[in-house]
């Protein structure tokens, strides 16, 4: 009876780990809050928020390791985001300085998108890209 209660709880538990590391990484979440209420992921050493604000309109923020605002106005930045219904939108995003929010990168509204599947982030870094992809809901 114990050797079957064992084997029962082994198997359980392989299981459970097999699939926690197959799971999509950007839906693991990141572990930092995010101080505008987006989603964080890690990328060239810098924490980036990114978000679709109640005028859906797309946001990018860029923090240090301790989430401090970065000032990183000189970055080329392009989005392209797929809504549930499978429909994707492009934008172009440009950085601009706010006086409550600092920099932040923000493309035309996305009429219409209630909701969104996945978001790719693609930041031009001195002569490359880097494509940060991230998941909601």
């Amino acid at each position: 009876m114990f050797f079957k209660k064992f084997f029962s709880l082994f198997f359980v538990l392989i299981i459970a780990s097999y699939s926690e590391a197959l799971a999509d990484p950007a839906s693991q979440g990141h572990g930092h809050k995010t101080p505008r209420g987006g989603i964080a992921q890690e990328a060239e050493g810098m924490h980036v928020e990114f978000l679709i604000d109640k005028n859906d309109q797309p946001k990018l923020y860029l923090y240090d390791k301790a989430m401090k605002l970065l000032e990183r106005a000189d970055l080329q930045a392009k989005l392209t985001v797929k809504g549930h219904d499978g429909v994707q939108h492009g934008r172009d995003l440009k950085a601009s300085r706010d006086p409550k929010e600092g920099v932040v990168f923000k493309g035309d509204s996305i009429k219409g998108l209630s909701d969104w599947e996945t978001a790719v982030v693609s930041l031009k870094i001195k002569d490359s890209w880097t494509h940060i992809r991230f998941s909601h809901h």
